[in-house]
């Protein structure tokens, strides 16, 4: 692969000199494909263009490097031999501009200040910069959203109090949530590859209005580079590669892109494989709580036998390596000015990802006393063969194995944009899609010579249909219908590691199949009351089925009531919201509901994942309500500071949570000589949360710019007065960018509180080994990053990441996180 990657690298610079396509019309667009009406051109001759209503203008004869500029995009450069190469130019968002800034948020373009949602807007230039491993570092960057980490192969964003099931990703507008989503921490965002991502924007607070079920925090909206058409009747080839190298667990990353456009069809294809090794932590300890994390300990099986073995490396984190490859290609066809069909195929899968938190889980001690005693790494005093010593007793590591088989998704898709002018919609968009999953896991625990495999498939069809229809100059409306059916099928085995020998074993879900099922339909309008003041509004239905068959013969063992179950649930959201801008003011307010429809994940799993609980599933479960009230206002003073503030508070009703349960009229069940304790999820009332973010933008002189944020989140449940789960301390951002001609440099320090472990979640507090003794600990970390344009074919991006090389761990994650890290990135354009 590492020769594949040097042959694709070699080949884009041969290109570079051996491709060439004339053009003399020129296309400005902004970064989710519109065009720029009013951009000033300037030629380093002296001479000087508009673009036209079109985006259009004519490129002048004389001159080698052309400057763009418009009061909202960002000025830039660009040589002439590149735009007679690919026709066209992006510019991006001026960061200070609070004016004709185009977001593609609500599936829709719309202007983002008549959105009335707090959104974040992340632009391609930022995602290059940044070099992010993979897409949860995309959204982590931004220093607005939090990002959970059980393992290094996975990133679970937490927004607003929300996490996992309860906020929704989405790509090229298709919703990635499905039915086995479940409650806990996710790693699905791993699948999207960050090379491929032209923009993304996180739309803070319930969206479920536009996106249904799932989006109570908040939407990720993801759109991946689409294939670029040529605006003359000459075929345009353009595209580059990359190169990146990290020290701290020594990635490899390589990456090529190619477009080929003609006036009526165009290709997009990517291409990216990374390797990732054992992730390296920071060696220095700011106190002796931050040693809680070191790697003590790690275990091999030799000779038959399960031995431990003392890491010699007390900040090498084993195992953490996996590898993946990703690959993206879009083909767009647009036979007219009003329609355009495009062919997507999305597709990624992984090596076994190690489950790394698991793998430092320790069984409990019996003291003197008869006392049951959690103990963690932070406990071990010594290394032995056979087990690890604490002050409190012997004890060994819960399992030798755990880890995530090929985590693999796939999702073709057919889009449809047409413009027709009709009574009924100006605009009509059609996406037919199917995604297929694989979750597989596998677990085995220390000394036992049986591995527990569950195997899951789910396939996905979606057929989304929107409209918009501009009734007169003040009502804008958006309505549609969505159907999306998902096919789960789950089996599990219990094998026998020296014999090769399998056994039915309890599937994840019901081995018999299960459906889950939703239709909806929402319709939303916008009213401008005048030229600052647009109000929105909006209200959507959806239908939630679920069906499991019980059947199998591993189903048959639990002796469940039924063998069959069918769910039905109906629920009614809405939204409404003001939005009032000026060219210096902002200000957004919107009342929202959002919901979670259980889905099968929540309601009808069957699973045992540390054999020491089993989870039944509860067809009485309700879908969780939130109810949110947010205020956004943003000023913009002399176009030099730009500050915003965002408060809001959440009803939260109906929350699910995993508790105690009876089957049977026993809190326990006995199965293959193995006694379980029986939970289920529950609806367990009220909760609230509350919080508060702001951030800060401030020109400090031509090529000086300083950026930071800061987010505070309180959230309790009423019923038992604890705190919640996902709700992680305060964190921000703050950092200083230098930028002049082809040179940019950032420094960069992100920064958490910590939490006390007596005011942790109860089910944080049930998993000691995320945590030090005294809680979850704060942190701060130092980077610098840096890029280089050298003329017009290579850009160069330097990096040191967490430059004092601090041992620290994120809020509930499971490993810790990067220490000091060299990264070097070289990418090549032709």
């Amino acid at each position: 692969m590492s020769l594949l990657i040097r042959f694709l690298f070699i080949l884009t610079f041969i290109l570079c000199s051996s491709i060439s396509a004339f053009t003399q019309t020129i296309v400005v667009k902004n970064i989710t494909g519109g065009v720029i009406e009013g951009v000033f051109i300037k030629d380093d001759k002296g001479g000087s263009e508009l673009s036209n209503k079109d985006g259009e203008f004519e490129l002048p004869k004389q001159g080698n490097f052309f400057t763009f500029s418009h009061v909202n995009y960002r000025t830039k450069q660009v040589s002439r031999k590149q735009l007679i190469h690919i026709g066209s130019t992006t510019l991006e968002d001026n960061i200070m501009s609070l004016e004709e800034v185009i977001i593609g948020a609500n599936k829709w373009e719309e202007k983002a200040y008549e959105v009335p949602q707090q959104i974040v807007n992340i632009q391609p230039s930022e995602i290059a910069f940044n070099l992010p491993q993979t897409a949860a570092d995309i959204i982590a960057n931004t220093g607005e959203v939090f990002v959970q980490k059980s393992q290094m192969g996975g990133g679970s964003p937490m927004i607003r109090g929300f996490a996992a099931n309860q906020v929704l990703l989405v790509i090229d507008g298709i919703r990635m949530n499905n039915a086995i989503y479940r409650g806990g921490n996710l790693q699905n965002i791993l699948a999207i590859d960050p090379n491929s991502i032209e923009s993304a924007e996180v739309i803070f607070g319930p969206g479920s209005v536009m996106y249904g079920s799932d989006a109570l925090g908040g939407v990720m909206d993801f759109h991946t580079k689409n294939p670029d058409f040529s605006h003359q009747d000459k075929t345009i080839i353009y595209g580059d590669a990359m190169l990146k190298y990290n020290s701290v667990n020594n990635e490899k990353t390589g990456n090529i892109r190619l477009n080929i456009g003609g006036k009526k069809f165009a290709w997009n294809g990517s291409l990216t494989y990374s390797a990732f090794d054992d992730l390296q932590s920071g060696s220095w300890y700011r106190t002796e709580d931050d040693k809680f994390g070191q790697r003590k300990f790690n275990v091999i099986n030799r000779n038959f036998d399960d031995i431990i073995l003392p890491n010699q490396n007390l900040e090498k984190q084993i195992p953490s390596a996996y590898n993946q490859i990703n690959t993206l290609q879009k083909f767009s066809f647009k036979p007219s000015s009003r329609l355009k069909l495009q062919y997507n195929f999305l597709f990624s899968t992984t090596s076994n990802v190690p489950r790394y938190d698991r793998l430092t889980e320790l069984n409990t001690v019996d003291n003197v006393n008869g006392e049951v005693i959690d103990v963690t790494s932070e406990d071990i005093t010594a290394v032995e063969t056979d087990y690890l010593v604490t002050p409190y007793g012997n004890t060994t590591p819960k399992f030798s194995e755990w880890y995530y088989g090929p985590q693999f998704w796939m999702m073709n898709s057919i889009r449809m944009d047409y413009i027709f002018d009709g009574k009924l919609a100006d605009d009509m968009r059609v996406i037919i899609g199917h995604q297929r999953v694989k979750e597989d896991r596998h677990n085995r625990k220390f000394k036992s010579d049986k591995r527990s495999n569950s195997f899951v498939k789910v396939d996905v069809f979606n057929i989304n249909i929107d409209y918009t229809k501009k009734l007169n100059q003040k009502v804008d409306l958006f309505y549609g219908l969505e159907g999306i059916t998902n096919k789960v099928d789950a089996h599990a085995n219990s094998e026998n590691i020296y014999t090769g020998i399998t056994e039915l074993d309890l599937p994840r879900y019901a081995g018999g199949g299960s459906f889950y099922t939703t239709a909806a339909g929402y319709i939303s309008a916008k009213y401008h009351f005048n030229s600052k003041l647009v109000g929105t509004a909006g209200v959507r239905y959806t239908h939630t089925n679920i069906q499991s068959d019980y059947t199998d013969e591993a189903s048959k063992e639990l002796n469940l009531p039924y063998d069959h179950f069918i769910y039905n649930v109906g629920n009614i959201t809405g939204s409404a919201g003001l939005a009032f801008h000026t060219a210096n003011w902002q200000l957004n307010t919107q009342f929202a509901k959002g919901f979670k429809a259980p889905n099968l994940d929540d309601i009808g799993k069957v699973y045992n994942p540390s054999k020491d609980d089993l989870v039944i599933p509860n067809p009485e479960l309700k879908p969780t309500d939130v109810y949110t009230i947010d205020a956004t206002i943003e000023r913009n003073i002399g176009n030099v500071l730009r500050i915003g503030v965002n408060v809001y508070y959440s009803w939260l009703k109906n929350a699910m949570v995993r508790l105690p349960t009876t089957y049977q009229g026993q809190d326990s069940i006995t199965i293959d000589n193995e006694k379980y304790a029986v939970l289920s999820l529950q609806n367990t009332g009220d909760a609230r949360i509350w919080g508060f973010s702001s951030t800060i933008k401030a020109i400090l002189s031509k090529s000086f710019s300083l950026n930071g944020s800061y987010t505070y989140t309180y959230g309790i449940d009423l019923e038992n007065n604890e705190h919640l789960r996902h709700v992680p301390p305060f964190f921000g951002k703050v950092g200083i960018e230098y930028q002049h001609k082809n040179l940019h440099l950032a420094l960069n320090n992100q920064y958490s509180g910590g939490i006390s472990f007596n005011n942790l979640a109860p089910s944080e507090k049930s998993k000691p080994y995320l945590y030090s003794h005294v809680g979850a600990l704060s942190w701060w970390t130092l980077g610098f990053k840096s890029s280089y344009l050298v003329k017009e074919h290579l850009s160069i991006n330097l990096a040191v990441d967490n430059i004092f090389d601090q041992s620290y761990r994120t809020y509930s994650s499971g490993i810790n996180a990067a220490g000091r890290s060299y990264v070097i990135g070289l990418r090549g354009f032709f």
